[in-house]
């Protein structure tokens, strides 16, 4: 078990996955995604360098409901850079209290039994499977240069 954990290494993701034809060359070195959640809507950006022939190829990119036409769009590449540029690293400087503080056993107590009573509490939803595994394309647009299915 030690030695599994020591061996571990860091993964990557992408919101989706690229086909094409067996023989065909294509290179990806970056992909960006900007995820944003208001309630129980999200939107999703992604930017892609891909290089190789549109010709015989797809990204696909799996969505939870059946997109309309309207809530695909095309972005302006300035909205990576702008995000980009707010969300970098800055030099800081924050206040920690006194870590040597000392302690009310009874306010420990207090705090323990708040959060027994959140776990006793909580309500986990029940998860849904779907057993159908098949494709089905449920809606085609073009969107600029993409024919999004």
């Amino acid at each position: 078990l030690i030695a599994a954990l020591l061996a571990a290494q860091g993964a990557s993701a992408f919101c989706g996955f690229y086909v094409a034809k067996a023989d065909a060359t294509l290179f990806n070195d970056r992909s960006e995604v900007i995820l944003v959640r208001d309630g129980r809507r999200s939107i999703i950006t992604m930017s892609n360098d891909f290089k190789g022939d549109v010709k015989d190829f797809a990204m696909v990119v799996p969505v939870p409901t059946v997109l309309r036409e309207q809530d695909i769009r095309i972005v302006d590449r300035r909205v990576f850079q702008m995000l980009d540029q707010y969300s970098s690293p800055r030099l800081v400087e924050y206040y920690d209290e006194n870590p040597c503080q000392q302690w009310l056993y009874s306010d420990m107590m207090v705090m323990d039994e708040v959060a027994e009573a959140e776990v006793t509490n909580a309500k986990v939803p029940s998860m849904r499977r779907e057993m159908d595994y098949g494709v089905t394309i449920e809606a085609r647009y073009e969107v600029g240069e993409y024919d999004v299915l």
